[in-house]
């Protein structure tokens, strides 16, 4: 039975712009998680930004910031961007995020870093510079016997993307394959999520980014190199965050046609796109469709999920909130 619970306020600042929070659970702890979110000055596009790291003893119940690191256009040359968890196949816990050097999308430069922690989140020792080629990288994720990351490029001044996917064949110490995932002159596909269906295949969900309302469409693949063509789903949206649990995959997105943060269901092997289950999970206003959204999920209980998202609502600006969902 589906059922939204337990909102809560993670973290608000009215002085400042709070975007993009992705969360993990620890391989240490099942009650331990840990979230990460991009903060700024001067809204979507800063001049100045800051990654926060927080940990969760409990759940999700209550969340302490334990890290930040700031950077900004006069000082380093770039800001943060989109940050996202994952592990590494060393057990080390990674905060991969893009930077970009102009506040225009289309005229920046984007460099890819990875934030490693060795001992679970408690310090990240290193933060280096990647070769992965993009932007807006989604999580590592591990496909039999390599690592995959996707990431999308803009093309040319016309701001036309192209869906990459950068892999890397010794358990991530080297990023030197990268392919196309999809592209298609009739659509900007980007901000990919790719879910690993048991080794047997990959699924990965895409937006188009010619318009606000475009559907969200899935491709896959069996080797991380060649790609189906690119689907419709039966609903439209952005930013898809997908993970599969068992015998479903379990996608959160911004729905861009009732101004919601909503979730899709399905049976991992279902072959009819068409019987998609689809719910909302928190109500945006349509003034501010770019400021809500993205998200991160996690499971925490049997057939109990934590979704960490930022939204507006009547807000000066942007806050970080998650909600309890049970399927």
């Amino acid at each position: 039975m589906f059922k939204v619970s337990n909102y809560k306020i993670i973290a608000e600042d009215q002085e400042k712009y709070l975007s993009f929070p992705d969360i993990i659970q620890s391989r240490k702890d099942s009650n331990k998680l840990f979230l990460v979110y991009r903060s700024s000055s001067e809204a979507h596009h800063p001049i100045h930004s800051g990654l926060h790291f927080l940990i969760s003893e409990d759940k999700g119940e209550t969340w302490e910031e334990t890290q930040k690191f700031d950077i900004s256009i006069p000082k380093h040359g770039c800001v943060w961007n989109c940050p996202r968890l994952s592990y590494l196949p060393n057990g080390a816990l990674s905060i991969i995020c893009d930077t970009k050097s102009s506040q225009r999308e289309v005229e920046s430069e984007f460099k890819i870093y990875m934030l490693k922690s060795y001992d679970d989140g408690n310090n990240f020792a290193e933060i280096n510079e990647t070769p992965l080629k993009g932007m807006v990288p989604d999580k590592i994720i591990k496909y039999k016997n390599i690592l995959l990351c996707a990431n999308h490029r803009i093309k040319n001044k016309a701001n036309e993307l192209i869906q990459l996917v950068n892999w890397s064949r010794d358990r991530g110490n080297n990023w030197y394959d990268c392919n196309i995932l999809a592209h298609n002159r009739k659509h900007d596909f980007c901000e990919a999520s790719i879910v690993n269906n048991n080794n047997k295949n990959l699924i990965a969900y895409l937006r188009d980014n010619r318009e606000r309302q475009r559907p969200v469409y899935k491709t896959t693949s069996e080797d991380g190199i060649h790609w189906t063509n690119p689907i419709e789903l039966p609903f439209w949206g952005h930013r898809v965050t997908a993970i599969k649990d068992r015998d479903k995959i379990i996608g959160v997105f911004r729905d861009t046609v009732e101004a919601k943060l909503s979730m899709f269901v399905h049976p991992v092997n279902n072959n009819s796109n068409r019987k998609i289950e689809k719910y909302y999970l928190d109500k945006e206003q349509f003034e501010n469709m770019y400021h809500f959204g993205y998200s991160g999920i996690v499971k925490i209980d049997k057939d109990k999920y934590l979704v960490v998202y930022y939204i507006k609502n009547d807000k000066i600006n942007p806050f970080i909130k998650s909600c309890i969902v049970n399927l």
